[in-house]
């Protein structure tokens, strides 16, 4: 029986039944003792400096509630009751730290009201529990609170988190900015705000102490990750845990920025084929995403470049993180409107830009709302030989209901629910527009995919069968969303055989003699 939205979550299954709880476990008895009960997911436990408080999360099933969002709660230990920290907090709350005495509570989280999605950005703020007042203390700074870097190595895709330890003035967290991850600390008190750890990189973990030294995981386009250490301005590395890197051929991105709509600047990167030849041309897949591409390592690029192919990514308008709430915000109610205009742009720039990149030989692909963008694309153009279309959204009005974050994400990103105005949905979603689609289609998806369920790519394969296109479906069984991320190693390997094998098929790998002009290096 289903009486409570959010009644499956991606990455867990169905959970209508049953609620996460916050449990106590006493170390010399090893008794359990359950602190939470009713029907509300309670996470992120934190014991108060004394040790006689709890502060949580809690997170109701509804999404159009503020305690739908996850809200603060205190509890006395032992025989307290969870008392909600901030009853008129309309928004989201994360990750809660103890701080002076017991007497704050710091916090990842933003006050905008339900229903919400993940483009709202979270900044870091600190409530006085005498009080009751809450300060944001990074209002100055127009970025997110977390990393939300794409890439192939980490099942998680953000780390919405601060420290606070105990005793030390200054509160530590991770922040995404134009394609990287850094790490930041603001001073409790609210004063100054201060960059650790910057560059082109994606700092993935991290743990303060209260010395002031910060021991951190660290990645970029070359290196999976390594622990680092931050201690009084200067940083060393701690490990090697990947010294076979060193013994493997692979190929850099090279950063670059294009003009996107109305002159406005726009993050890119391009990956040349890993025996690049000057004086040729190779075939080029055109990644797609409306999260954030970064610096981090991407396994499956490198598949790509060590395959003979250039891959090129760009973080256009509407991407989730990094460039500011207003550009993230940039493309709701528009789905495939600018956000397509400005990677068509990206494609017209890539041409001219780099003569390696062969024009007549152009696959896009990408998953979830790159998934999206991948089957929109192939709509209103038929630049690109082949595309690979990944667990996306064809049919917003169905996502709505068939989605573990329909409800709020459907209306955050269309501008509309169903009921209300189901031309609007319709019309920003790629099964409305599937008679225009004539470029060579791969369709992957998981059937326990919660977040974009598999009746999307069941819609949007029988109607191109039925139109006759060239189209094949491969449905991977047993797995979620995050395929690509954290699937089992042999369905991931598969899923890139299908891939590659796709595009070497419509493209070809051979690289081909060219005398066009433009920067010619590739590196």
């Amino acid at each position: 029986m289903i009486r409570r939205l959010r009644y499956k979550q991606d990455g867990v299954g169905f959970v209508h039944d049953r609620y996460q709880q916050v449990f106590v476990v006493e170390v010399e008895t090893g008794e359990w003792v359950q602190v939470t009960d009713g029907e509300c997911d309670y996470s992120e436990p934190v014991w108060s400096g004394r040790g006689d408080r709890l502060a949580y999360v809690g997170t109701a099933r509804e999404q159009d509630v503020p305690l739908g969002q996850g809200q603060l709660f205190v509890q006395a230990y032992p025989g307290g009751r969870p008392q909600r920290l901030l009853p008129q907090w309309q928004g989201a709350c994360r990750s809660p730290q103890w701080g002076l005495g017991d007497r704050a509570l710091a916090f990842a989280g933003h006050d905008v009201p339900p229903p919400t999605n993940r483009r709202i950005f979270y900044h870091i703020w600190r409530c006085d529990l005498e009080t009751g007042q809450v300060t944001d203390l990074t209002s100055t700074l127009d970025q997110t609170v977390g990393n939300y870097a794409i890439a192939d190595q980490r099942p998680a895709l953000t780390t919405v988190t601060c420290r606070w330890p105990p005793g030390h003035p200054f509160i530590y967290f991770l922040a995404t900015e134009q394609g990287a991850t850094h790490l930041y600390r603001v001073r409790a008190d609210g004063g100054r705000l201060q960059r650790l750890v910057d560059g082109p990189c994606v700092v993935f973990a991290y743990s303060p102490a209260g010395s002031g030294a910060v021991a951190f995981g660290r990645a970029d386009s070359c290196t999976v990750g390594e622990v680092h250490l931050w201690a009084a301005g200067r940083v060393r590395q701690l490990t090697d845990a990947n010294p076979w890197l060193r013994f493997r051929r692979l190929a850099r991105p090279k950063e670059y920025w294009f003009r996107g709509i109305d002159g406005t600047p726009v993050h890119a990167w391009i990956l040349p084929p890993l025996d690049y030849v000057p004086g040729c041309a190779y075939p080029t897949i055109v990644y797609v995403h409306c999260s954030m591409f970064s610096w981090d390592f991407n396994h499956e690029f490198q598949c790509y470049a060590a395959a003979g192919f250039a891959v090129a990514y760009f973080n256009q308008r509407g991407t989730t993180a990094g460039y500011g709430q207003a550009w993230t915000l940039g493309t709701q109610g528009d789905q495939g409107g600018r956000d397509y205009e400005e990677i068509m742009l990206g494609v017209d720039d890539l041409l001219t830009r780099f003569p390696f990149v062969d024009g007549d030989r152009l696959g896009v692909t990408g998953g979830s709302c790159g998934g999206f963008l991948t089957t929109w694309i192939v709509g209103p153009t038929d630049r690109f030989k082949a595309a690979v279309t990944q667990r996306s959204v064809a049919n917003e009005i169905s996502f709505f209901g068939t989605s573990d974050i329909g409800p709020e994400a459907a209306y955050r990103e269309t501008g509309a629910y169903p009921w209300e105005d189901a031309h609007a949905m319709w019309r920003q979603s790629p099964l409305a527009h599937v008679e225009r689609i004539h470029t060579p289609l791969l369709i992957i998806h998981s059937d326990e995919d919660h977040r974009c369920a598999i009746e999307q790519a069941r819609q949007l394969f029988a109607a191109l069968a039925w139109l006759r296109r060239d189209v094949e479906f491969v449905w991977f069984e047993g797995e979620g969303h995050g395929l690509s991320r954290g699937g089992r190693p042999m369905n991931r390997i598969e899923r890139l055989r299908r891939i590659l094998g796709w595009f070497a098929t419509h493209l070809g790998a051979a690289p081909v003699p060219t005398t066009r002009k433009g920067c010619e290096s590739a590196c």
